[in-house]
């Protein structure tokens, strides 16, 4: 970004929302030209079209009730947000100072707060992007096989949103702490598609719940879709050796508390990010 694209005409700076806005447009650009992008609007189509024509192919029966024909469209909503997260926030920070793009866009007269959020803004539009697309389709292709459509589907979005905003703000944590590309982008990926599912796993066999996992909170995407909306229960279960009784509990986020938790992994993952992006120095 030139110095002349910071400084208006009159020789004097504009305010930092304009700022913000002038980084995260050209950020927006570098993301609708990429690679990345196209790859991953060619994995939702190739998911879309193969959920769609493959029951037709094969003869099989599909749901008639519109919001049982689109959940099964929407199960892959949570590893496309941790793909987009991992694509698009990943790497966000640490491409600068490994790229060395850092010695052209630092010394513009412009702070590291309006770069950092100006960034974060244009991530978020193209995560926001993506699954508008994918839900449209798929809400498309719904009514073309039911003939009707559902509302909730709608609720599921605007929580993938959510989701998407946070997994996006824990990406750009993780690219602020990491000196290479390839670490930040491994650790982004792994860490929100085994690394805390797994503890969330693990938490769950002791009967606890991981309300506070950022992962977790991500199941209410697909809960959503049901009606009415799913309770935690145990199951019952055959005695162990000796009479004992397992217990085993089947756990749901509650939406309210879900939203919460994303809110403040948003919050603290970015002021994290940031405080560690605003020390960082350049070095050759």
């Amino acid at each position: 970004m030139e110095s002349a694209n910071i400084v208006n005409n009159r020789g004097r700076l504009p305010s930092d929302l304009n700022q913000v806005i002038t980084v995260a447009r050209y950020d927006l650009l570098k993301h609708l030209r990429s690679k990345r992008l196209l790859g991953l609007l060619v994995l939702e189509a190739v998911l879309l079209g193969l959920m769609f024509i493959v029951p037709i192919l094969l003869d099989q029966p599909t749901a008639e009730n519109p919001a049982d024909h689109i959940s099964s469209y929407i199960q892959w909503v949570n590893i496309l947000v941790v793909l987009g997260a991992t694509m698009f926030a990943g790497d966000a920070i640490v491409s600068e100072f490994q790229n060395r793009t850092g010695y052209l866009l630092f010394p513009n007269p412009v702070k590291r707060s309006v770069i950092f959020a100006g960034k974060y803004i244009s991530t978020l539009l193209i995560v926001l992007l993506m699954l508008v697309s994918y839900y449209g389709v798929a809400a498309l292709l719904t009514l073309i096989m039911t003939g009707g459509s559902s509302e909730l589907w709608v609720y599921s979005m605007l929580f993938a949103m959510c989701y998407g905003a946070a997994a996006a703000a824990f990406g750009f944590l993780i690219s602020s702490l990491f000196k290479g590309s390839t670490g930040s982008l491994v650790l982004t990926f792994f860490a929100l598609l085994m690394i805390i599912p797994m503890v969330s796993a693990l938490l769950t066999l002791g009967n606890i719940e991981p309300f506070f996992l950022l992962t977790y909170s991500a199941g209410a995407i697909t809960a959503l879709m049901q009606t009415p909306y799913p309770q935690n229960y145990s199951p019952p279960l055959p005695p162990m050796g000796g009479g004992e009784q397992m217990t085993y509990w089947y756990y749901f986020p509650d939406v309210g508390v879900a939203l919460a938790v994303l809110a403040a992994y948003v919050v603290i993952c970015l002021l994290l990010g940031f405080f560690l992006f605003k020390r960082r120095e350049m070095v050759s």
